[in-house]
């Protein structure tokens, strides 16, 4: 019973660390319609379409055309890469 307590007590904790795991950051800048963004931080943003990205990160920007990043992809802004797509939201990986 004990190491029954046990083995369920260390899998209760190693899904809270996994869960806790901080979100990476992009390293470099992003210019999402003139704006720049230093290190932005790994997630989904709002923008007005259409949107143009300048990526002078170490990720991948995907453009949405939906809000909240839902519906289909416009655009995939590589590192080093200049895009412009109707979108309302883009998602830095």
């Amino acid at each position: 019973m004990r190491r029954r307590l046990i083995g369920v007590g260390l899998l209760a904790v190693a899904g809270v660390l996994a869960i806790s795991v901080p979100a990476q950051a992009a390293t470099g800048l992003l210019v999402v319609n003139g704006v720049p963004h230093q290190d932005p931080a790994r997630g989904c943003y709002s923008a007005t379409s259409p949107i143009t990205v300048q990526n002078f990160t170490n990720s991948v920007v995907l453009l949405h055309a939906a809000a909240n990043c839902q519906g289909p992809v416009t655009a995939e802004v590589n590192p080093g890469r200049t895009a412009t797509a109707v979108g309302s939201s883009y998602f830095v990986f």
